[in-house]
């Protein structure tokens, strides 16, 4: 089970690594724009199930348990994570710019939507989040970035599971 699930969780996390700078091509900053979040759930589903089918399919003949593929789920995006975590690290260690390019476009993004955020936070909730923007370090990049992805696998692993699950007869 474990094997499997490391396998997989490595192709996932050299897919959300790529997906991560490919984005960039696109004129899409992966850090702040929420539609990455889907792309996490779509490719963390896709490697969990398909680790989960090849266990059920090869090694548990036919039956797959519910707390296997919690577990599975689990090893392939914690594992999945730490691989994206590291690329970002070495990303922002060769890249003297990348905090302040994001910071440019979270600041840029939050000024299209000034208005939307005055009305609902105010005039000293705009400023506190201009602050923050400013004061980001890559650490707290790296650790959104962490978070936004844990979460995401820790939402679809037990869609997955329930889905291959097989009780024996």
């Amino acid at each position: 089970m474990l094997k499997i699930s490391i396998k997989y969780a490595l192709i996932c996390g050299v897919f959300i690594t790529i997906i991560y700078h490919l984005s960039f091509l696109f004129n899409s900053n992966p850090l702040i724009d929420l539609s990455h979040l889907l792309f996490d759930l779509i490719l963390f589903g896709l490697f969990i199930f398909f680790a989960e089918k090849e266990y059920k399919t090869y090694h548990g003949q036919g039956v797959f348990h519910f707390w296997q593929g919690m577990t599975m789920g689990f090893i392939v995006y914690t594992v999945a994570t730490i691989f994206f975590v590291g690329a970002l690290i070495i990303y922002f260690q060769f890249s003297e710019d990348a905090v302040r390019n994001y910071q440019e476009a979270a600041t840029h993004f939050l000024n299209e939507r000034a208005e939307m955020y005055r009305e609902q936070f105010g005039e000293a909730g705009l400023q506190e989040q201009m602050d923050e923007i400013r004061d980001v370090t890559m650490w707290d990049l790296v650790q959104s970035s962490a978070l936004k992805k844990i979460l995401a696998g820790f939402f679809i692993t037990p869609v997955i599971s329930i889905i291959l699950r097989k009780q024996p007869k």
